[in-house]
Order: structure tokens, then C-alpha cells, then sequence
């Protein structure tokens, strides 16, 4: 089996201070995430899709791909020949997302489990170069709830001179301050995401993405 690797270049938390439109701009791109890291929260482990799954290599070449699998009665029955069954396909577009880049996925389950338990296996496509990728097969080793954490929330620390200030955002669009007791006229215990971005660019601030 091989590990997914780190993506090294990826970094959860920048320190800058706010003094341009192009800054603050920076700022909220890099709330932004990539798969890779997403991955790594859920503690995956890519494995081979012909194998794990016991897939006829010849039938699915070229086949690789999400849609086609949903459908497909060859598919199905390998799941349930494993105990196995599939969930729906979900695609990151029907989420409000801090991910980079496009991405569908479809869990796989224990045939016993509902889907409010941990999938045994994720199956993957990422959007590169204008068209979706090969589906890859991936062993769920952590607590997928941080799956959703990780492309659906964020929290960010606001540092205005000796006062800092955490917010949190599940939909990019509203922020909510973690520390209300410190709420006044600018830090509002809610911020749509025009009062937030003018936040960043008015005030002379510190960001800490946590």
C-alpha cells in the first residue's frame, strides 16, 4: 500500500499583516485547500482499486471513472460479493468550499453500516488539466467527520494590536466570533463575508489561519 503523501508546499497557517486590496485578497486564497491535505485529515491510504476490490483489470481500463462505477452492475456486485455497498456521489460544487480544486467522490461502506458511520474506502476524482482524473481508491483510516471540517470550515485569528479575535465560517459566507464576549462595533459576533473582506482591508491587522 502507499501512503498519501504531504503535500509540503500547502500551509495551514500564515502570519501577514493586511495593507492592500491584493493582500487581503491573498488572504482569503489561501483559506483555500487542496485534496491533498483533505486526504491526509481522514488519514487515507490509497490502495489498489483492482485489487481491494477484486476488479477484472481488463473490463474496468479505461473505465475509471465515478459515474461509470455508480451504475455499473459488474461494480455492484464485486461490493456486494465483499459485503460492501456504495453511497451516493457527491461533488465539491454542491458544497460551499474552501477546496482548490474540483473534486467527486463516492464513499463505500460495510454493508451493515449505515451512512452516518465511518466509510471503509473513498473513491476519488480530482479536475486536472480540463477533465476529471482516474478514479483512485482510498482506505479510510480516520474520522471522516474531518473530511467536512476540512472543506467546509475555517477559522481564522484577527490580531489588532494587543486584541485578538477568532472567527469561524462553515460556508465561506457568514463568520462567527468564537470569543463573543470581545464583540464590539467592528469584531460583530456575525460578519457576511462583504463585512469581512472590508475588515481586511480597512484595518491594519494580523492573520493567523489556524
Amino acid at each position: 500500500m502507499r501512503y498519501v503523501k504531504k503535500y509540503l508546499d500547502f500551509k495551514e497557517s500564515i502570519f501577514n499583516n493586511i495593507t492592500s486590496f491584493g493582500d487581503s485578497l491573498n488572504i482569503l486564497e489561501s483559506l483555500k485547500i487542496w485534496s491533498n491535505a483533505i486526504l491526509s485529515s481522514i488519514l487515507a491510504t490509497e490502495v489498489d482499486i483492482y485489487e481491494d476490490l477484486q476488479l477484472d483489470r481488463e473490463f474496468y481500463k479505461n473505465r475509471l471513472d465515478i459515474d461509470f462505477l455508480f451504475d455499473n452492475i459488474e461494480f455492484i456486485n464485486a461490493l456486494t460479493s465483499l459485503s460492501l455497498k456504495k453511497s451516493n456521489i457527491q461533488l465539491s460544487d454542491d458544497y460551499e468550499t474552501f477546496i482548490k480544486e474540483p473534486i467527486k467522490w463516492m464513499f463505500i461502506y460495510d454493508i451493515t453500516s449505515n451512512e452516518l458511520e465511518n466509510p471503509v474506502y473513498m473513491l476519488l476524482q480530482t479536475w486536472e488539466n480540463n477533465k476529471w482524473s482516474e478514479v483512485k481508491l482510498f482506505k479510510i483510516n480516520g474520522n471522516i467527520k474531518n473530511f467536512y471540517d476540512k472543506i467546509c470550515s475555517k477559522t481564522i485569528e484577527i490580531i489588532d494590536n494587543n486584541d485578538n479575535y477568532i472567527y469561524l465560517t462553515s460556508d465561506s459566507s457568514t463568520w462567527e466570533l468564537q470569543t463573543p464576549e470581545k464583540k464590539n462595533d467592528i469584531y460583530k459576533k456575525f460578519l457576511n463575508k462583504e463585512e469581512f473582506h472590508k475588515l481586511l482591508l480597512n484595518k491594519n491587522i494580523k492573520i493567523n489561519i489556524i
